[in-house]
């Protein structure tokens, strides 16, 4: 599940609820509507029409005299806007789209959404398949589920980059994988491409079903047919549900990874010699399972699917370097004992540790090795919401840190965690940091996902 995606779960609430009225959030500073409009009114029409999105918002707001019919509590308003033509209207929305979110009616084999666990808050179980939130969020879509009029809204804004999980290219097999439409949806995104447009791809790797051949066949498509901006590779995710929701689908190890990898390069290979850039990347999962080295940063050129787990951990373990060499290039020319100062900066963290889960583990230790950090514990948490082979620590849940702490009783009352864990201020769960502190006593401190957030904290050199 890619962190835009994640972040975006609160934003979708109006399934199956048609159009609802936007609210506008935020009125910006140079906005031509700051006379006219406030925070908190309901965009009712745009030039007598209803907008669908902020697609059309952004569309209909372009002209230099646009007429707003707007909701404030239980009065309805007229405004004028006038305005030089082409400058935005610049009203922020609660939500991007206002009809309801296009839904998936795929039927995947490797569903992670299938594979949740009950109890959850609802959103997290919307199977979205809405171009608009791929264009706005960096969500993955199918298009399978596109109709025509929808594929030519997309060609006539232009919208790009979008995301599209395309799993593999021979129809038939990803008809097997995703249950309907995959001929459409290939057809689609080769009219997109055609179009000049700028997609991104995604491979969910199955062992036995879209790796080997299949994957090589993909590969070699992509580079002849479908010539998209990238590639990214991802295994399945299988939750502790999988064996009920997703039968005959295994996970990754150590032996299929690796063979990933060698895919990946050999295909980066041909185009670079091809195209002049590698387009093919893995998910940092495979080189955590194969205990490979993770390629330089300038491999991943530009970091095009980081949301998709592709180049996080480099991107990472690049900021705690840069961190690491701005605090060495401001210490003292005096020569220190460097024993000394390494207790001295233990004893000064002592009480402060760093919960992590499963995956984030072997980098925590390189990141801290490397700066010279010792005296900080690291707690790392097992992921028992979702089982199965969910290890990355942004899927924990507040449960899963709740018993990691009763049970391995860490020192450190203090501890350092990502804030990818909460989503406005809780965990997947429902649990909140209060709820966590008051029963278990710790104190959890969420930072920013920075190699260079991290080492701040933990050392204080200037940022």
């Amino acid at each position: 599940m890619s962190l835009k995606r994640k972040r975006s779960e609160e934003k979708i609430r109006r399934i199956g609820l048609g159009w609802s009225p936007p609210r506008i959030v935020e009125v910006r500073e140079e906005s031509p509507c700051r006379e006219a409009v406030r925070e908190g009114d309901l965009l009712l029409e745009v030039n007598g029409r209803r907008p669908r999105d902020v697609l059309d918002i952004m569309r209909w707001g372009d002209a230099s005299a646009v007429r707003l019919r707007l909701q404030r509590g239980d009065r309805v308003l007229k405004a004028w806007v006038r305005k030089q033509e082409g400058l935005p209207l610049g009203l922020v929305f609660d939500e991007p789209v206002f009809d309801g979110v296009i839904t998936c009616r795929n039927r995947c084999l490797f569903c992670f959404v299938d594979q949740m666990p009950p109890g959850l808050r609802p959103s997290l179980y919307v199977k979205d398949d809405d171009y608009r939130l791929s264009f706005w969020y960096g969500n993955f879509i199918t298009l399978n589920n596109l109709g025509s009029a929808e594929v030519k809204r997309i060609l006539s804004l232009r919208l790009s980059p979008l995301y599209v999980s395309v799993h593999s290219t021979d129809p038939e097999l990803r008809s097997r994988l995703m249950g309907r439409g995959a001929e459409r949806g290939l057809r689609v995104l080769r009219m997109l491409l055609d179009a000049g447009l700028e997609v991104h791809l995604q491979v969910v790797c199955c062992p036995g079903w879209n790796d080997g051949r299949a994957l090589r066949r993909t590969f070699d498509d992509v580079l002849r047919i479908y010539r998209a901006a990238s590639l990214g590779v991802v295994p399945v995710g299988l939750t502790r549900l999988a064996g009920e929701k997703a039968p005959g689908i295994r996970p990754h190890d150590a032996s299929t990874a690796s063979s990933v990898l060698e895919l990946v390069e050999e295909f980066q290979g041909k185009a670079l010699g091809m195209l002049g850039r590698r387009l093919f990347h893995a998910s940092d999962e495979f080189y955590l399972l194969a205990g490979r080295d993770f390629p330089p940063a300038e491999d991943y050129e530009g970091f095009p699917q980081l949301e998709n787990g592709v180049g996080l951990v480099r991107k990472f373990l690049e900021e705690a370097f840069a961190y690491v060499r701005r605090c060495d290039s401001s210490r003292p020319s005096a020569p220190l004992d460097s024993k000394l100062e390494r207790k001295a900066a233990a004893e000064e963290k002592k009480g402060l540790g760093i919960l992590t889960g499963e995956a984030g583990r072997h980098v925590l230790r390189k990141v801290l090795s490397e700066a010279g950090i010792e005296g900080v514990e690291l707690v790392v948490s097992q992921n028992d919401l979702f089982g199965g082979t969910v290890t990355v620590t942004s899927l924990l849940g507040g449960g899963d840190v709740m018993r990691t702490l009763r049970d391995a009783a860490p020192s450190s009352r203090d501890l350092l965690i990502p804030g990818t864990l909460l989503r406005e201020g809780r965990f997947l769960d429902d649990l909140s940091l209060e709820d966590i502190s008051s029963r278990t006593g710790y104190r959890l401190h969420p930072i920013p996902v920075r190699g260079d957030s991290l080492l701040h904290a933990l050392k204080g050199c200037g940022a």
